[in-house]
């Protein structure tokens, strides 16, 4: 679908979403957003078209994957770039986000807190996400166990891990999904190296954070694969992690919402979408270009500072993680048309249709579950645990 039609058809569904996000941000609900202060630049902006890259991605995979049974790399570069170049710069986000955290040497580290925020903004969706997964696979195991229960409690254990792997020997299990899950395995990782990172900073300096630097650029060209893990996908996170320094110098000494300056993101933003070799060095280079341009406030023509941007990246989680399960659920649980008796051109049609049901049901979401339960992550600490299991002093 690398053809103008596709291109259109795209741009399409991703207005549909812009029209829809800011007729949810007039809603009572989401009423908080307009008074909340814009923390990062047009980071928060930028999740949302992130995350919908990389259903956009999914959406053309599950076309392919009905057609030959293999779920596998799309033929068009347009669609392939979609959703590597929109994980890669998630990754930079959660790099650029965290290590501004702990950098400063002048501010002490509440690691309970840190770690706290990270369990209930990511495992309350994860865990809903994990209960719809289960139901689709056991309906199509006519709701029998195939397995033995403590083959089945070691399925479960694994992705709780972000591992992920077969349920009940259904095959189709990650692909429900649309097997994102894994990047919540790096996320983790780099969550676990936030203590390696700042006791380096803080007693060996600079030098440290270089050193990590480049470790992190020749694990890149040279990839080292450690269990589940591999290294290749650490130099995002070192990127997102640079860019904070970089983009305080940049405000210092560029008009970073200039016309100019956009242009050259929307610029970067083309060749990153229409690039043949993804996720090469200059590819990432390119992408590293943007992310820094974007972290130092650039809002790409105010694009991404507008009502409706602010609102995707606020239900950017729930898009990105719930997009496969809306997928799974229309095209092959109900499936109202056999995928593989349309043509790629006419599956695509129906790309702004299931758009507005996934942002639909992702702000749902958000407010039944993310919200929720970000606000009890906030109340949550050690005294109410003391208080809620450990008996009373009776006076």
């Amino acid at each position: 679908m690398e053809n103008l039609q596709g291109f259109l058809i795209t741009i399409l569904s991703l207005f549909t979403c812009m029209v829809l996000g800011f007729t949810l941000s007039k809603t009572k609900k989401f009423s908080y957003l307009s008074s909340r202060n814009n923390r990062f630049g047009a980071i928060d902006g930028i999740r949302g078209y992130l995350a919908l890259s990389v259903f956009f991605h999914h959406y053309v995979i599950t076309y392919y994957w009905k057609l030959n049974q293999v779920w596998q790399r799309p033929p068009e570069n347009f669609f392939q770039n979609l959703g590597k170049v929109g994980v890669a710069i998630f990754f930079m986000i959660t790099g650029f986000l965290f290590f501004s955290r702990i950098i400063n040497k002048d501010r002490a580290v509440n690691w309970f807190s840190l770690y706290k925020s990270r369990i209930f903004r990511i495992y309350p969706l994860y865990l809903f996400s994990l209960c719809a997964i289960s139901f689709f696979v056991f309906s199509a195991s006519s709701f029998e166990v195939s397995v033995s229960a403590k083959h089945l409690f070691k399925e479960y254990v694994k992705w709780m891990f972000f591992i992920g792997g077969t349920i009940n020997d259904v095959s189709d299990t990650k692909t429900i999904i649309a097997g994102v899950d894994w990047t919540l395995k790096y996320e983790w990782l780099f969550y676990l190296m936030l203590p390696i990172i700042f006791c380096l900073n803080r007693f060996v300096g600079k030098l440290g954070l270089i050193f990590l630097g480049l470790v992190a650029v020749y694990t890149y060209i040279y990839p080292i694969r450690v269990g589940y893990f591999s290294s290749e996908y650490l130099i995002y996170f070192a990127i997102g992690a640079a860019a904070y320094p970089l983009s305080a110098y940049i405000n210092a000494y560029l008009n970073y919402d200039h016309l100019l300056v956009s242009t050259l993101s929307l610029f970067l933003v083309a060749i990153l979408l229409i690039y043949p070799h993804t996720l090469d060095s200059f590819h990432v280079i390119m992408m590293a270009a943007l992310f820094i341009l974007v972290a130092s406030g650039n809002s790409i023509f105010g694009i991404l500072s507008a009502r409706a941007s602010v609102l995707l990246g606020e239900i950017s989680y729930s898009i990105y993680l719930l997009h496969g399960v809306v997928l799974y659920f229309i095209f092959t649980y109900w499936s109202p048309t056999k995928i593989s008796n349309l043509t790629l051109s006419e599956y695509a049609l129906f790309l702004p249709i299931v758009s507005f049901v996934v942002v639909v049901i992702s702000a749902i979401t958000f407010l039944l579950i993310e919200r929720p339960a970000i606000k009890a992550g906030k109340n949550f600490t050690l005294k109410s645990i003391k208080g809620r299991f450990l008996p009373r002093k009776v006076s």
